[in-house]
């Protein structure tokens, strides 16, 4: 048997990617994005406290999207970028991406 491959949306002919083939195990998926946006920020700058902090805003507001029935990639991404701009503060100080650069991470 094959894997489960990603299911689109078609709107006006513009395929949307869908997160339906993915674990419907919220906490478990947003677990391993968080793991995965700490591990690429650690990789490509240095080791710092502010990429977990970082990784858990993504992973809060994924799990937020998910439980509220958001299947989209994008409007997945849209919120994490949304939820880490209104806390910027907290990061800007460390970061050396933008919350842009973590939202296209995470649709990718």
């Amino acid at each position: 048997k094959l894997p489960p491959t990603p299911t689109c949306t078609q709107l006006n002919a513009i395929e949307v990617p869908s997160l339906d083939a993915l674990d419907d195990n919220h906490e478990k998926e947003a677990s391993r994005l968080a793991k995965s946006i700490t591990g690429w920020l650690d990789d490509e700058w240095i080791p710092q406290e502010v990429h977990v902090q970082m990784a858990e805003s993504a992973k809060k507001s994924y799990i937020t999207a998910r439980n509220n029935g958001e299947t989209e990639i994008m409007n997945v991404m849209t919120l994490v970028v949304d939820d880490l701009v209104a806390n910027w503060r907290e990061y800007d100080k460390d970061a050396f991406v933008n919350a842009w650069d973590i939202g296209n991470y995470v649709s990718d």
